[in-house]
């Protein structure tokens, strides 16, 4: 078996890889980078940066000497990490380690440093591939891994359409604004529950209050249960991907509304109800509520969709196989 280093952890994603991979016999250390200075704007971050550098030298230090066989690096500027201490190493992208670090100059060099080094680069989400051109022999679709044992437990199919779920941050990134303007007709059909969470949140309580309930985000551990208490689920509308909120969503048997880029995901492509306008939403939603055996399909295939992409078993091969070969 195999000594592995983990290196940074986003989403709480390398914890649960160090879960599956001792689980399956590897010998595994984490290490977390300290990260004081991160959530600066520039240019005060750009004066932190040889500070962050010098304080991720014991880490550097470690990998060089210890005998590892895989180094897994989470966040691709993180990757300086493994470029520095000289050893073969894999790197993982998230998302505005991309998208947000390539339009920042030294970031750009830095992240392009790391890709150039790297062994293989996983990345989690399908459109985050436009972002890597270039690198294509390095590349590995490695899905984020949900938990389906929490997430599915006490699964209970819908058989009709009265409570809706707005199960997403309240951020222009998600779409909201496609969402929102949907609820007052949506409250006439439905009840309808969003969460009071996100830079949006506060504007949108104010202005739709009347016909949203407003709940707090509820912790990880609980996200299955509140999940089960309703019966269609409205996901983001702008990424054209499904985040990790999107997946719980099906793992919980919840029958999906969102905005999905089909040509992302042309070799298994989730069963969800496409909508990217407050329009087509609601369309949507009435036309569950009037077929209830497309609601029970939805969530039978939804459910099996999450299980066959994002389940701890297949993550867990997808990691030994990009590692091991």
């Amino acid at each position: 078996m195999a000594r592995v280093a983990l290196v940074h952890d986003v989403a709480g994603v390398a914890k649960i890889q160090a879960e599956l991979l001792r689980s399956a016999g590897h010998e595994v250390d984490q290490f977390a980078l300290p990260d004081a200075g991160a959530g600066w704007n520039w240019p005060l971050k750009g004066v932190a940066l040889p500070f962050r550098l010098a304080a991720y030298l014991p880490t550097i230090n470690h990998l060089r000497r210890g005998k590892y066989d895989i180094v897994h690096i989470h966040w691709l500027s993180h990757g300086i990490v493994g470029v520095l201490s000289g050893r073969k190493f894999f790197a993982q992208a998230h998302g505005s380690d991309l998208h947000l670090n390539l339009n920042n100059p030294v970031y750009r060099w830095v992240t392009r440093s790391v890709l150039e080094n790297a062994a293989s680069v996983f990345y989690v989400t399908p459109n985050l591939k436009t972002f890597l051109e270039g690198y294509d022999e390095k590349l590995v679709y490695l899905p984020n891994p949900v938990d389906m044992r929490g997430i599915a437990a006490g699964f209970t199919a819908p058989t009709g359409v009265a409570k809706l779920l707005i199960f997403t941050r309240l951020d222009p990134v998600k779409g909201v604004e496609h969402i929102l303007p949907a609820v007052e007709t949506l409250s006439g059909i439905v009840d309808v529950t969003a969460l009071n969470w996100g830079p949006l949140a506060a504007g949108y309580v104010k202005r739709y209050g009347r016909f949203v309930d407003f709940v707090p985000r509820v912790p990880h551990e609980q996200i299955g249960p509140f999940l089960q208490q309703f019966d269609v689920v409205i996901g983001q509308m702008r990424q054209g991907i499904l985040s990790l909120m999107e997946i719980e969503a099906l793992a919980a048997g919840r029958p999906l509304v969102t905005g999905v880029n089909w040509d992302l995901y042309r070799d298994d492509p989730p069963p969800v109800v496409h909508a990217t306008t407050a329009r087509e939403i609601v369309d949507g939603v009435q036309r569950l509520k009037a077929d209830p055996p497309e609601l029970g399909r939805l969530s039978r295939e939804g459910r099996e969709w999450a299980v066959r992409n994002h389940s701890y078993a297949h993550h867990l091969q997808l990691l030994e196989s990009a590692y091991f070969g």
